[in-house]
């Protein structure tokens, strides 16, 4: 018996099915991943990597929450989310 073919989702489908789960901390992880090395993909990265390290950040003198902010705003922005 075979199994059926299950359609592979894009990791634009997973964002966006995060997103509206209301987990954009878990948006914000998938957006991170992605690998083109556009100025957006820059910003979601750092925005998960201060997340994940916020006392760095505020070592360095960053603010992590904000930094966090701008990226679910470009998130927000570039996939035309809610």
């Amino acid at each position: 018996m075979k199994k059926p073919i299950v359609p592979l989702q894009s990791k634009t489908d997973d964002l966006r099915q995060a997103w509206e789960r209301g987990d954009k901390i878990g948006a914000l992880r998938i957006a991170s991943k992605f690998f083109d090395r556009s100025p957006e993909t820059k910003v979601f990265q750092r925005g998960w990597d201060a997340h994940k390290n916020a006392s760095f950040y505020q070592q360095l003198g960053k603010n992590p929450e904000a930094l966090v902010s701008e990226a679910l705003s470009a998130m927000s922005a570039k996939f035309n989310l809610g």
